[in-house]
């Protein structure tokens, strides 16, 4: 019998222990989680903040503990591994309860330890506001107690999280200021997009603050670099996470150049007999070829499942990513899937980019919104490379098609000849994708002549 120790229980971790018992029920696999909390949605969290009555805790959490105990799966919560010991197959535990520690030996091991937030050093004095991070069900617990009393609040912090915990504060009526380091919102996107998510912010009465950052907090105010003074009675830290690989980098794993967990197509690891996924790992970009870190729990469920097949004794493999993200503030959504056009020069094509808008649906049907797209090609091939797009209406559609266009190496001719479906209520006679196929195919057309 295979002894199988994961260490780490949400997506990726707990994905590889149920496919890996599915498959070997012979497997003996014994799962670390020093969290209480096991295979829960972290992405909805802000969602569950949002309405707790509609999306309770409870919906969050996909299988719990007992279900998993029961499925002959060894999982012990409350259980943090502090070393691994790859030459004598060990791994050193302490019960965070009762403060013993025990070893467990492996004959396979995975790491699932994901990703931590980004450290925010604050110089904190007397009577400093309270200050959350939004990582863990506990967290959300945290939030979901003082955000019902709260009357200002700032996020520090302008990516996907802190967007959308914008959005949830003021629909708790919560006066909300946002601060971001960088000099715009969403830097990693065209800045048009980031041009409509700032008016978004100011639509909806959040006091946006770019280039600054927060740097020290007392007396119900926190103060930025600039001398500036914000009065608050909690902040929320949502300044990025990084890979949490330190128990990795202690037992000998290689790192790779995103500073991730070195994996192949198999998800194994530097070291025979050891796997990792999910936000420690790192990832193939399906188009430009180069290792990427996207920490994203459709990437680790993925990536766990792959696991799971392979501990088992199967031979899957993760063919790799697009970057294809999603995310929603107030009235408009954003997505973004392969290339940019600055990553595609930098890849060695030969790329343009198209911008153009079009209706969601027919224009004279209600819910009919533009969307706004930016479209990058290859102009000798005319392979479909990547996109943005922006609306409040029918982008998870577009950028659906278009991730799958991506994945199979379409062209942009593909794209306008496409059979989709169409009637007015869903779409407009020639869709969006349809459109920029189109207009694609003509800058590829006009550049060659």
């Amino acid at each position: 019998m295979s002894r199988v120790v994961i260490i780490g229980g949400v997506a990726a971790g707990m994905k590889a222990a149920a496919v890996g018992k599915r498959r070997n029920p012979e497997l003996d696999i014994c799962v670390f989680q020093d969290e209480p909390d096991v295979s829960y949605s972290a992405c909805g969290m802000p969602y569950h903040l949002a309405d707790p009555v509609a999306i309770t805790r409870q919906k969050l959490v996909a299988r719990t503990v007992d279900r998993f105990r029961a499925d002959g799966i060894d999982l012990r919560v409350r259980h943090r591994v502090e070393a691994v010991d790859l030459e004598r197959r060990q791994v050193s535990v302490k019960d965070l309860d009762n403060g013993s520690n025990i070893i467990q030996p492996f004959d396979q091991l995975m790491f699932a330890t994901g990703a931590r937030a980004i450290a925010t050093k604050l110089d904190l004095g007397p009577g400093a506001p309270a200050m959350f991070q939004l990582r863990s069900l506990r967290d959300a617990d945290a939030i979901c107690k003082w955000i019902e009393k709260a009357r200002r609040v700032v996020i520090v912090g302008g990516g996907y999280i802190g967007l959308e915990m914008a959005e949830t504060c003021r629909q708790h009526g919560v006066h909300t200021t946002l601060v971001e380091m960088a000099p715009r919102l969403l830097p990693g996107f065209q800045p048009w997009i980031g041009d409509k998510v700032t008016e978004q912010l100011e639509q909806h009465q959040v006091d946006l603050l770019p280039g600054r950052q927060v740097i020290a907090a007392e007396a119900g105010r926190v103060f930025l670099d600039d001398g500036t003074a914000l009065e608050c009675d909690g902040v929320l830290l949502c300044t990025g996470v990084r890979p949490n690989v330190e128990l990795a980098l202690s037992a000998g794993l290689k790192l790779g150049t995103t500073g991730a967990i070195t994996v192949d197509h198999g998800m194994r690891t530097s070291a025979a007999g050891v796997f990792a996924a999910g936000d420690c790992s790192e990832a193939s970009h399906l188009v430009g070829g180069t290792p990427v870190w996207y920490p994203l729990g459709d990437v680790a469920s993925r990536q766990g499942r792959v696991v799971g097949t392979n501990l088992a004794g199967g031979e899957a493999r993760f063919p790799g990513v697009l970057g294809t993200a999603i995310f929603r503030t107030f009235d408009i959504t954003v997505a973004r899937t392969g290339l940019s056009y600055t990553q595609a020069k930098a890849a060695g094509f030969e790329a343009i980019d198209v911008q153009f808008e079009a209706p969601s649906r027919a224009r004279y049907m209600p819910g009919s919104q533009p969307l706004e797209v930016t479209l990058v090609a290859d102009r000798i091939t005319g392979r479909v490379l990547g996109a943005e797009v922006a609306s409040s209406d029918a982008v998870d559609k577009f950028v659906d098609v278009i991730a799958t266009a991506v994945w199979g190496s379409l062209t942009v001719g593909d794209l306008a000849d496409l059979d989709l479906a169409y009637a007015p209520p869903f779409s407009p006679l020639i869709a969006p994708v349809q459109v920029g196929g189109e207009l694609a195919r003509k800058r590829c057309m006009d550049s060659t002549t």
